[in-house]
């Protein structure tokens, strides 16, 4: 091998007692001179000496010394492999030639040799034959490896060696013995036997020879750490005295935590002081513990010292999710990539190794990453990071998708907790223009995390989105509303769940003290909040509820919502078991076909009407409408997913968007909406709408036109249609009308404008209102015929005449007939046009199974408002 060769005559000129290098100058051509296979090494990047060759060989690199015991040796090495035979570095501490492969005597510390037990070995060199002194900890050294040595021998020739794992030089015991020492002028280095494969993977640094480094400093601190809610460490610049470490009266932290109920020095780092108190700390104060009388071993005694700290446990919402770009495309100014971003609403920093984001089923774990107090964390997909590299802080995942039309978004600490939760949805765009690609959903105040739908918008920045900046919605949007207790879903006979209005504190939710139920003063004997939004709870019963009650369930005491607004304890919600649903339990009340503004605005709703004494389960029933061509049930939509109960004479709007439908129109009863991720088509000129069973069979049917409508409105967009009265059929086309002008053309989740109670008399046939006034104000815009016979069988026929005996229209025309009921009269005559106001006689026809026909001459005064 090539070897830059000196005399060891000349050696004298450049003896020194001590070596120190720690190759901060750069190089290690002087200040001490190495010599050896100079071209083999480097000096690199982070100034540490590093082998820096090609192919299998033997790389040695010296200079020249005086030894004189007692004394010491100081060094690091890095081993970026597992040591073998093949693969090992010998430290020389003297050897008696430039070339420790051609010393007669020598002194060294071996790192590397066959076998799995690898350990730090010094050896004494006397010709060929190899003398173990002392050897370390079994198989320490068998992986990789980066330590600090420190070798020791004195007069008597008791050889130390000592290890530390920190630059701190916290030195623990590794391995003692007894064996000759040198004595005279000497060369220290180190020898690095590779192969190809590890040619460039040695390290070393901070090399010192020479006499004992006298330690006359006191130890400092150099950090305190709470690891939990009631345990510090204490990190010491070195070995601490054991007694003086584990002295209670040596710590005291202040405000009103005291001293400590424990002081344990570590076992492995002489350094490290574990503490531990008998009060927990506050989350995110700043405490202060003041350290004293503690030496270190060679006895310095350290002063009085006072450091701040502070624990800090991320809780729910101190990180949120903050700004949603689900659909990129087409890009109206930020990369094609979807991306979320999250916000730290806090001051400090929070460290997310550890944290899952959970994107509907599907986990991604967050590894080695932080984010700023206040700081924002853009997370996408890994291939995304240069394009986003102008916007701040990111994080990338090895795969990230989003859905365009809403998913549940999760993300939780380490141990499973909620610390963000949205399930966001399109319709929170509110802007029809910007809900098809583009542009990002933002939340509006960050400090309301639990505003759902209320707290989220599109952006309106020209960019399309906010990405790692403050979201351009941004502005105080808290949560003042107390929320309330919803409905209840029936799981089984002994328990059920509870729907509050919003995300509620999920601990406060688990106390079963907290519900109450009448008749019976029943109590759960569990309650289990529901992951992640925690605005729902199961509650578990110790008996059965009864088939035939109705029960009512009240909140007695204290429960809010996630912002801190405490419940409205004067709402209960009432429950039952269900019975299974039969036909004409349930109808079709009101049906809005042709929405306002049609596709822009408005939207669709069906009205439905439970008329039976039952509570119903909305779960077992579907909406649909019919095939134009077969007549079979198309395109069923489920009412609800999950158990949903429906009262008897409860009314229950069923819509995709209950807030549009609310604004649009007069109504006091939101809880009376329903909402459907979709509803059946229903055509503006004509359509089937269909309530069934799962299983297909027909509950309600209602075939609408367009033509049913007033005829005098100046436009049908945004009219419902009103069924008169529930009890009358749907397919009675004068059991319809158009909702009243005075209520806004629609009264969802209200009883109907137009509806009309059936009279029941002894008279076969009666007339009510006896003087009506079809103007669509909603007050007697129809005149009801009302029927009464004891026995059914019979059918008939009504013709409206005027005062001089002309036909103004033929409104049924032998229709069967139930033993009561009522057809109406909507003003209108045959050719559908409004008839003039005035006496009109209503000539009623009824026919019997026998042939026999009663006539029935009533009059009736259609009129106008003056």
């Amino acid at each position: 091998m090539k070897f830059v060769s000196f005399l060891l005559l000349l050696l004298p000129l450049f003896l020194a007692a001590q070596v120190f290098d720690d190759f901060s100058d750069g190089d290690f051509t002087q200040n001490p001179p190495w010599q050896g296979n100079t071209e083999h090494f480097v000096v690199n990047d982070d100034f540490m000496l590093q082998l820096d060759s090609e192919g299998e060989n033997t790389s040695v690199l010296t200079t020249a010394f005086v030894a004189t015991a007692p004394m010491e040796w100081r060094f690091r090495i890095k081993l970026a492999f597992s040591p073998s035979t093949n693969n090992y570095a010998r430290f020389y501490l003297a050897g008696d030639a430039v070339d420790p492969l051609a010393a007669q005597q020598a002194w060294f510390v071996q790192f590397g040799e066959s076998g799995s037990g690898d350990a730090i070995e010094l050896f004494h060199q006397e010709g060929s034959t190899l003398t173990s002194i002392c050897r370390g900890t079994e198989a320490s050294i068998a992986n990789a490896f980066d330590l600090w040595l420190r070798v020791r021998v004195d007069e008597a020739g008791t050889w130390s060696i000592e290890r530390s794992d920190t630059p701190q030089n916290l030195w623990l015991p590794e391995a003692q013995g007894v064996g000759t020492s040198p004595q005279g002028s000497y060369s220290l280095g180190v020898l690095c036997k590779y192969t190809a494969s590890n040619s460039k993977r040695f390290y070393f640094d901070d090399m010192y020879a020479g006499p004992f480094d006298v330690d006359t400093e006191p130890p400092k601190v150099l950090q305190v750490l709470a690891t939990s809610s009631n345990t510090l460490d204490v990190f010491f610049d070195e070995a601490v005295d054991k007694p003086d470490a584990e002295t209670l009266a040596n710590y005291n932290v202040s405000p009103q935590i005291g001293y400590p109920l424990t002081a344990r020095r570590d076992a492995e780092n002489p350094g490290l002081v574990h503490l531990t108190f008998d009060r927990d700390f506050p989350n995110a104060a700043q405490l202060t513990i003041t350290i004293q009388n503690i030496a270190d071993l060679a006895g310095n005694v350290m002063q009085p010292d006072t450091i701040s700290f502070s624990i800090f446990t991320p809780a729910a919402h101190d990180v949120v999710i903050n700004e949603i770009m689900a659909d990129p495309s087409p890009p109206v100014g930020l990369p094609d990539w979807e991306y979320l971003e999250i916000y730290n609403t806090t001051n400090f920093d929070i460290d997310l190794s550890g944290w899952k984001l959970l994107i509907g089923s599907t986990e991604k774990l967050f590894t080695d990453i932080k984010i700023d107090p206040h700081g924002f964390l853009i997370l996408a997909h890994k291939d995304a990071a240069n394009e986003f590299k102008y916007a701040g802080p990111f994080y990338g995942f090895t795969s990230f998708a989003l859905t365009n039309s809403g998913q549940q978004l999760v993300l939780v600490n380490p141990e499973g907790a909620v610390i963000s939760a949205v399930t966001y949805s399109i319709d929170w765009y509110n802007d029809p223009n910007k809900d098809d690609g583009g542009w990002s959903l933002e939340q509006i105040d960050p400090a309301n995390a639990c505003g759902g739908k209320n707290n989220w918008t599109a952006s309106v920045s020209e960019h399309g989105g906010t990405p790692g900046a403050v979201n351009s919605v941004d502005t105080e949007n808290p949560d003042v509303t107390p929320p309330f207790a919803q409905r209840v879903e029936i799981v089984d006979t002994a328990a059920l769940i509870l729907h509050f209005s919003e995300p509620m504190d999920s601990l406060q939710l688990a106390v079963t003290d907290l519900y109450e139920v009448q008749p019976g003063s029943l109590r759960p004997v569990e309650a289990l909040s529901v992951f992640p939004h925690y605005q729902k709870v199961i509650l578990q019963f110790a008996t059965p509820f009864s088939a035939t009650t109705i029960y009512a369930l009240s909140l007695m005491g204290n429960i809010s919502d996630c912002a801190g607004n405490p419940v409205d304890q004067t709402r209960t919600v009432q429950f039952g078991l269900p019975a299974e649903v039969a036909p004409q339990d349930v109808v079709i009340n009101e049906v809005l076909f042709n929405p306002k503004d049609d596709f822009v605005t408005g939207v669709d709703f069906v009205e439905i009407y439970n008329r039976s004494n039952k509570i119903i389960d909305l779960s077992k029933m579907m909406l649909a409408t019919e095939d134009k061509k077969t007549g079979s049930i198309s395109n069923p939509k489920n009412i609800s997913e999950s158990s949903f109960l429906f009262f008897p004479q409860q009314y229950l709007v069923l819509t995709t968007k209950p807030e549009v439908v609310a604004q649009q129109y007069f109504t006091s009863a939101p809880e009376n909406f329903l909402q459907l991720p979709s509803l059946p088509s229903y055509s503006n000129d004509a359509g089937v709408v269909v309530l069934t069973t799962l299983y297909f069979e027909t509950i309600d049917r209602f075939a609408y036109r367009e033509k049913m409508h007033y005829p005098l409105l100046t436009t049908y967009d945004g009219v419902s249609l009103e069924r008169i009265h529930y009890d009358r059929p749907a397919a009675d086309s004068t059991n319809w009308h158009s909702a009243a002008e005075d209520v806004g053309f629609a009264t969802p989740g209200l009883q109907n404008s137009q509806f009309s109670p059936l009279l029941v008399t002894e008279d076969p046939i009666t007339l009510s209102p006896e003087i009506f006034s079809p103007d669509n104000d909603g007050f007697d815009d129809v005149l009801n015929i009302h029927y009464n016979y004891q026995e059914p069988g019979r059918n008939a026929s009504i013709t409206i005449y005027d005062a001089r005996g002309r036909k103004i229209r033929r409104l049924i025309d032998h229709e069967l007939l139930g033993t009561s009921g009522q057809f109406s009269w909507d003003g209108l005559d045959d050719e559908r046009q409004k008839a003039p106001i005035g006496i009109y006689i209503i000539y009623v026809e009824v026919f019997d199974l026998n042939g026999n026909v009663d006539h029935y001459k009533k009059t009736a005064v259609l009129a106008t408002r003056l």
